[in-house]
């Protein structure tokens, strides 16, 4: 149970990271001003996909281990 909840996590907060680097990105922009970002919330979705992978970890330390969640 663990396992998936921390692979949701991450997988999730790389998503989010992907998605919101490429869309704050100016793409053709020939000037410095005209690079703002597509997406004014990208910037803060990016810092939600880290605070998500960094949470994954926590999760996986907090929640039980169940006996199917064990490695020999």
């Amino acid at each position: 149970m663990r396992r998936i909840v921390t692979t949701l996590f991450v997988v999730f907060g790389l998503g989010l990271m992907v998605v919101s680097y490429f869309s704050s990105a100016p793409w053709g922009a020939d000037r410095v001003s005209d690079g703002d970002p597509a997406f004014v919330g990208a910037p803060t979705l990016f810092v939600i996909g880290i605070i998500s992978v960094l949470a994954a970890a926590l999760f996986y330390e907090l929640l039980p281990t169940r006996d199917d969640d064990r490695v020999d």
